[in-house]
């Protein structure tokens, strides 16, 4: 049974607490709740929550350094799904699940409040199963990673998101999301109001490495007021609302270590964010007599209803920064009684726009749709509504819309400088009637007027180094990345809109994903300590076996690579021939890393490669700590590296710790205390060891919270029959 079957076979039997499944199968990851709830809860400060991914792109990118622990490269503030209806008796209700604040911008509890829980579930359609064996039930027209959520609402509507991931290459840096409306009241739902609501925040590991912060608070505001240097932006041949940096930001310490081949790349937020708009319910919106006429300004009247008298959409595309608190901002915009917060492209003016800045041609389409904000960067640059209105919901019926989320390395690649899209300036130039901007990259960089005191968009650092291992060849902006989505969803052909339009009304209510070939899939791996302190790398053929219609090409080879953390760089220690003899031995191949240090992290992946040269996504990256059994009795314990140069610039990584702070305590039994002492006899910290390892990592870390001053030091271990050893060790800053 194919995973699309078991999904069809859910039923709620009853309510849920709130909670949260992760996407985590391709390169984008993300937390999905049951509340509606999409990445942490909205806060425009604070950080975020190990091992709760909010547009993680890429992933496992959390890092201590220079004694900063950055929560990794977050893309969101925290997103969700706003709605709002009229009913008879009961009148109008709105409902916020997800990106919702009190008016101090701290948020507020969304479970109980605006959504109930109802079901959440989270499957696994990989072709391989956890133990390395192939998947009999594997589907190829259906995702690699499913999560079903499930929510009703105050509204009298309840909402079904089915959420979908891959981890093919090219395919791998975006989430698509179907969703389900369905009134579940015996009353006809009428002016029914839906909004994605999404923030944007392109690399937050950037800002938080650049300003020391991890807020909002880090774009807002033409500098010197405000840190600035971010924009917000609307494809409209895509329909994807996005966000992106102005340069990237190039670390002055890190550039050139971080651009190296296989690195992460040299520029600290080289991502543009975003949501693009897959499939639209038609059919159920409301003809222009369906709705309260007061409910529309008189100015865009005119414009805003197609040929069969339904409006336009979208109905709405507002920016916002800061709190929204569900009072005092936000029920306004789903009440439009208090007038549409974004007006319409409609008259003269605006079609004189599209003919002297954008494509006359595209001018017929999208008069009497909206306008959306125009001064997208510095002052309004991080909250995203993009509203649809008005529709019609009979009792028990469904109304579909699809999503995606996206993130590419950049808004655009060295050619797309020709082309357009509504947004990239500030208040001065949309003063002086500039609505639309050349896509910038970090090919080269574009002079904008405008600006400020910066003049620019974009950079060169792709003119001189390398793409980083996470970002597939000819897969580079999220522009690439939002046509892949397009071209996956649909089950069509591969489409650059950058001349074609995309009409969301045009594609099925439900995805397709069965045209594109399927590489073959990664191995199951696992790493293996070894008495000489040698990781092993291990796993079975398996994958050589797998087969589908859809396969895009034989199976080759395998390459074993390791990084000293997951972000890279990534360098490959061999390619492994399939039951190449070196390494293939009782039914499983066996790699050793040569590279193998005591107490040292590293990260391994292996990865399938096909006839014409494709790969598999690195779907098993593994980290381990490199380590050898314990001693059976208590001898010689060492310290290393000794003396400890805090500059000396350790390779490796380590969770719990920055690596260039740590000594290890080398010999040790399974079960033994170690005290460290100063020079004057002073005791410094205390450590507990009891785990089946040779070494253990401590961080000169007093037990008062301080970091060791340069000086000798001197240890004693105490096993528990009491057996001691004791040593020295020195520590230069």
């Amino acid at each position: 049974m194919g995973a699309i079957l078991l999904i069809g076979s859910i039923s709620p039997l009853f309510p849920q607490q709130r909670d949260w499944r992760v996407h985590t199968r391709g390169l984008l990851h993300q937390t999905v709740y049951n509340t509606g709830e999409l990445g942490r809860a909205y806060n425009a400060g604070g950080t975020v929550q190990q091992g709760i991914p909010s547009m993680e792109w890429p992933p496992r990118s959390s890092l201590i350094l220079d004694r900063t622990n950055y929560p990794g490269q977050h893309n969101s503030f925290g997103s969700g799904i706003w709605i709002a209806g009229t009913r008879p008796v009961i009148g109008r209700r709105s409902a916020f699940c997800g990106a919702v604040s009190d008016a101090s911008g701290n948020p507020v509890s969304v479970a109980g409040v605006y959504s109930n829980p109802v079901f959440l579930e989270r499957t696994e359609n990989y072709p391989v199963l956890a133990n390395g064996n192939l998947n009999p039930a594997f589907n190829p027209d259906e995702a690699e990673e499913i999560i079903v959520s499930r929510w009703s609402t105050p509204v009298g509507v309840t909402v079904t998101r089915t959420s979908r991931a891959w981890s093919y290459p090219g395919y791998d840096s975006f989430i698509i999301y179907e969703y389900e409306f369905q009134n579940a009241t015996t009353d006809t739902i009428t002016d029914f109001y839906l909004t994605f609501a999404n923030t944007f925040a392109p690399s937050m590991f950037g800002y938080q490495r650049n300003h020391s912060q991890w807020s909002e608070g880090a774009y807002r505001g033409q500098p010197p007021a405000g840190l600035g240097d971010h924009f917000a932006r609307f494809d409209l041949k895509r329909w994807m609302t996005y966000n992106h940096e102005r340069e990237g930001l190039p670390d002055p310490d890190l550039f050139d270590v971080w651009s190296t081949p296989g690195n992460r790349g040299g520029l600290n937020s080289p991502q543009a964010a975003g949501l693009m708009v897959l499939h639209y319910n038609y059919d159920n919106l409301s003809r222009r007599n369906q709705t309260r006429q007061v409910w529309i300004q008189a100015s865009d009247s005119a414009g805003m209803w197609d040929q069969n008298d339904k409006a336009k959409q979208p109905f709405s595309l507002r920016y916002e920064n800061g709190n929204l608190p569900a009072e005092a901002k936000t029920v306004s915009w789903m009440d439009p009684a208090l007038r549409r917060k974004t007006g319409i492209f409609q008259g003269v003016t605006d079609s004189t726009r599209f003919n002297t800045q954008y494509e006359p041609q595209y001018w017929p389409y999208w008069k009497g749709r909206t306008k959306g904000s125009t001064n997208l960067s510095w002052w309004q640059p991080v909250f995203r509504g993009l509203g649809f209105y008005p529709y019609i919901i009979p009792p028990g019926e469904t109304i579909r819309f699809s999503a995606a989320e996206v993130v590419g390395y950049g808004p655009g690649t060295a050619g797309d400088r020709i082309y357009k899209d509504l947004g990239g300036n500030v208040r001065a130039g949309v003063d002086a009637g500039v609505y639309f901007n050349p896509i910038p990259s970090w090919f080269d960089t574009l002079q904008y007027d405008f600006l400020g005191s910066k003049s620019y968009i974009g950079s060169r650092y792709l003119q001189n180094h390398p793409l980083p291992w996470y970002v597939t060849p000819g897969v580079v902006s999220i522009r690439d990345v939002a046509d892949r989505a397009i071209e996956l969803y649909s089950g069509g052909s591969l489409i650059k809109h950058d001349t074609l339009q995309y009409e969301p009304i045009n594609a099925p209510p439900s995805g397709r994903y069965n045209t594109i070939p399927i590489p073959i899939p990664a191995p199951v791996i696992r790493v293996e300590n070894t008495r000489a302190a040698a990781n092993r790398v291990i796993w079975g053929p398996q994958v050589e076996s797998f087969n589908t219609p859809r396969l895009r090409a034989s199976f080759k080879q395998y390459e074993v690579l390791r990084a000293p953390h997951p972000l890279g760089p990534w360098t490959v220690i061999d390619s492994v021939a399939r039951r190449d003899a070196r390494y293939f031995h009782d039914s499983v191949y066996v790699v050793i890393d040569p590279e193998s240090n005591l107490g040292e992290f590293v990260s391994y992946a292996v990865v399938s490669v096909d006839s014409l040269g494709g790969r598999s996504g690195m779907t098993n990256i593994t980290r381990h700590e490199t380590q050898a059994p314990s001693v059976q009795t208590l001898g010689k314990v060492y310290v290393v590296p000794n003396p400890l140069i805090v500059s000396s610039g350790l390779s490796g990584s380590d969770p719990a710790g920055e690596i260039t702070d740590r000594v290890q305590f080398m010999g040790l039994p399974q079960r033994c205390t170690i005290r460290v002492f100063s020079y004057a006899g002073q005791l410094i910290n205390t450590i507990e060891h009891n785990r089946d390892t040779f070494g253990n990592p401590w961080y000169q870390i007093t037990r008062n919270n301080q970091v060791l001053a340069s000086g000798v030091y001197f240890f004693v271990v105490e096993d528990a029959s009491g057996a001691r050893s004791q040593g020295k060790f020195v520590v230069i800053h």
